[in-house]
């Protein structure tokens, strides 16, 4: 089965923290990570900015925001 699920933002994927993975060093993960308020409704990954993730979730109100 296909997954339906795919990034918002597809030509922006590599600036996205699960696009990111293992190509960028902690400290910059880190700065994006820090204080999350939102997460990936694809993988989960936390960020301070919705820009950062794929399928930007609220993480207070669980509520999509794209």
């Amino acid at each position: 089965m296909e997954n339906s699920k795919t990034c918002c933002d597809i030509e922006n994927h590599h600036h996205h923290m699960c696009g990111r993975q293992n190509k960028t060093t902690f400290p910059e993960v880190e700065s994006l990570s820090f204080t999350p308020t939102v997460k990936c409704g694809i993988c989960g990954a936390m960020a301070a900015s919705e820009k950062d993730v794929c399928t930007p979730v609220n993480i207070f109100s669980e509520e999509q925001l794209t």
